[in-house]
């Protein structure tokens, strides 16, 4: 029963750690990513803000480092996917968001009016004009956000509106995930923003963020020697029954087992550190190290 509790109490503890995709974003690089994709999303805010001429805000949900299968598998059916390319390299960046909030751009922009989203379609090439006139400057406020962690800005190819079937990166391969909640106006969906992890991360180790990229085993030492510990200096121990616990009273007293002329025990919890002697210096107490404690394995 002991055994099983402590099994429980591990699980609800501790995550599940996922061998199918064992590679993770360190600390400082989730925190360098996450200011990049906020300041993308003020910067996107503010454009579709003075296109559509309704009010937009985004508000970052999250960063994940997954496959690409993944992404693509977490998508809706039918959307809009607007894929980037980087100068020289083979693979995409993608932009993704409901074919609604397009469609809804789309009115605004040419002088109508709506209070819901319009019904979900693909678009007419006027419309996509449109679309592809948006996210031209969306990738330069990408660039613009993440620097020096893209190869280059990356340039409109095409609109693709199924994920399972436009495979831009292999389905294996590791991609960098950036999760929004997109509001426009009254109308609140979805967005999302995929880079693939191989254009990004070893820049991101490149910039110094990644503490691994200059971890050495002296700041490991520091680290340790810095860590605070709380010492006890302790007589050795009394055993007695309960029952002469719950009769003691003020004023009683107890014969303790410590010889007077034996030294004290200098213990960190219940570890012993050393032995030591009494003392004062001005008010205060103190003790003097006669014997440090060696460790038996």
């Amino acid at each position: 029963m002991i055994a099983s509790v402590r099994l429980d109490e591990a699980a609800a503890r501790f995550a599940e750690y996922d061998f199918g995709r064992p590679a993770q974003l360190g600390r400082e690089s989730t925190r360098h990513l996450e200011a990049a994709f906020e300041s993308f999303a003020r910067l996107w805010s503010s454009q579709l803000t003075a296109k559509i001429r309704v009010r937009a805000h985004l508000a970052l949900e999250s960063v994940d480092l997954i496959a690409y299968e993944e992404y693509a598998q977490s998508l809706p059916g039918t959307t809009a996917m607007v894929t980037g390319v980087f100068e020289g390299r083979d693979e995409s960046c993608v932009v993704q968001f409901s074919l609604e909030s397009a469609l809804l751009w789309v009115v605004q922009m040419m002088g109508g009016r709506t209070t819901s989203p319009p019904e979900s379609r693909t678009f007419t090439p006027i419309e996509l004009a449109l679309v592809r006139n948006i996210m031209e400057g969306t990738f330069e406020h990408l660039h613009a956000s993440l620097g020096s962690l893209l190869p280059s800005e990356p340039k409109y190819t095409a609109v693709q509106y199924n994920p399972q079937y436009m495979q831009v990166i292999s389905a294996g391969a590791a991609v960098i995930v950036a999760r929004y909640t997109m509001r426009l106006g009254d109308v609140e969906s979805t967005a999302t923003v995929m880079l693939p992890a191989s254009t990004v991360v070893d820049r991101l180790a490149a910039t110094g963020t990644d503490p691994s990229a200059e971890h050495t085993p002296q700041q490991t030492i520091d680290q340790v020697r810095s860590t605070p510990l709380e010492l006890t200096l302790r007589l050795a121990p009394l055993t007695i029954g309960a029952g002469e616990v719950l009769d003691l009273a003020p004023g009683d007293l107890l014969r303790l087992p410590h010889a007077e002329t034996a030294p004290f025990e200098l213990v960190s919890g219940d570890v012993p550190i050393a032995r030591a002697t009494p003392g004062s210096r001005g008010s205060r107490l103190t003790c003097k190290i006669t014997n440090i404690t060696e460790e038996t394995h």
